[in-house]
């Protein structure tokens, strides 16, 4: 049922978990001392939030390497890099109104759930969608359950239509038009960095920055993997020259790949919060040196 290991596969599953966790571990270090030193404020809160879900993807990684699930962390890589490439793309230039759109952009996925649940009449309602299913057909939530929504969507619309928002809701209804269909048909903002003219996907955020590598090279193999598209090589194993089987669960065969992938992503991430919210780098470099050391010793 689980493939066996050799003393040198453990001993490297065991290094390769243990740097991760050291990273992260390092990285949250990072985030608290920031948090505690200054008062939190709107423009800080995208790139914490971002850095945060970076830090929890690497801890599982790690957690899901130690153990030998090379292929079950591999969704778990790809949440890693996008969240990534939204960070990067945040800390480029103009991060307190990309915060902003962050938080605005939030804030608006929030209210269209609540108005979903709140109004079943309303087309694209979850009751309107549940009619097509053969569980939920005909249930709706209860009238208590609704006057909760609607006090939600009356506290959202108060925090939008704040003057804080107003710039970056100018921009939105703008957005909204110029995807609006020629048959009148209403546009939709899906992604936060897609206002400004920023790019519309996670692919044109890696060519904003000049990382396509990282995209091409692994956010489509890891995307390929994940919509069952390439589970093929990954789930046989070599029986003799004339035949295949299944392979063993906890598969090893691209551990060096998925850690060191994994690892790269985790220490540019935690450079670039040195870079841009510690204002003395230099008083953590002892700690990410000797990471950076070991980190760089398991791609030779």
């Amino acid at each position: 049922m689980y493939q066996s290991y050799n003393d040198d596969e453990k001993k490297k599953l065991n290094q390769f978990s243990q740097v991760i966790k050291e990273y992260v571990e390092n990285g949250m270090e990072l985030l608290t001392y920031r948090i505690n030193a200054n008062e939190i404020l709107k423009k800080d809160l995208a790139s914490y939030l971002l850095f945060r879900q970076i830090l929890e993807m690497g801890d599982a990684i790690g957690e899901l390497i130690g153990i030998g699930c090379i292929n079950a962390s591999k969704p778990l890589v790809r949440s890693l890099l996008e969240y990534y490439f939204q960070y990067s793309y945040l800390l480029k230039d103009n991060e307190e109104r990309k915060a902003l759109q962050f938080l605005y952009k939030y804030e608006m996925f929030q209210l269209e759930y609540f108005l979903k649940l709140a109004y079943p009449e309303r087309d694209g309602s979850f009751f309107k969608k549940q009619q097509k299913d053969k569980h939920l057909k005909n249930i709706d939530i209860s009238d208590e359950q609704k006057k909760i929504c609607i006090n939600n969507i009356s506290n959202i619309r108060k925090t939008i239509s704040s003057e804080d928002y107003r710039e970056i809701s100018i921009e939105y209804k703008r957005t909204e038009i110029k995807k609006s269909s020629r048959f009148g048909k209403k546009g939709k903002v899906d992604k936060w960095y897609e206002l400004f003219d920023g790019p519309g996907s996670i692919e044109g955020i890696a060519v904003s920055l000049e990382e396509t590598s990282l995209y091409e090279q692994i956010y489509r193999d890891l995307s390929s993997y994940i919509h069952g598209l390439n589970i093929v090589h990954s789930n046989l194993k070599s029986v003799n020259e004339n035949s295949f089987g299944i392979s063993d669960l906890r598969d090893v065969r691209q551990m060096w790949v998925i850690a060191n992938n994994s690892i790269i992503l985790i220490e540019k991430s935690c450079i670039l919060f040195l870079q841009h919210k510690i204002d003395d780098p230099k008083k953590f470099a002892d700690r990410f040196l000797p990471l950076a050391k070991k980190a760089q010793e398991f791609r030779k």
